[in-house]
């Protein structure tokens, strides 16, 4: 196994001990297209859910502020929604990064990998 398919699964897999920091580190100091190209895509679907949580949070917190009659019943399901798509969209990125991790563990080469 070389170098290369191990820093391509570690930043995948960072999602269970450091997200962001990891695949920014190995973009940073990485020396080669295809391992910059994986630590890219994992970072991004890091920080993804970060924001999408960020918002959802914002969203409960002047939610909580809002008690204006017809207002606040819509406030509270647009919350919700947002709420249950943040979860939705946060549990599906983190199967795709440890899918992806595995992935490029498995395979021979990088043709045989998808995206």
């Amino acid at each position: 196994m070389n170098d290369h398919r191990i820093l391509n699964a570690l930043s995948y897999f960072s999602i269970f001990f450091a997200p962001i920091i990891v695949p920014a580190l190995i973009w940073i100091f990485t020396k080669t297209d295809e391992v910059a190209h994986h630590a890219k895509v994992a970072l991004l679907t890091h920080i993804i859910p970060t924001i999408a949580a960020v918002i959802c949070f914002s969203s409960i917190f002047i939610t909580s502020f809002t008690n204006i009659g017809i207002l606040s019943n819509l406030s509270l399901m647009v919350t919700a929604g947002l709420f249950f798509i943040t979860i939705i969209a946060t549990l599906g990125l983190f199967i795709f990064n440890i899918v992806r991790g595995i992935q490029i563990l498995v395979t021979k080469t990088e043709e045989d990998v998808w995206i």
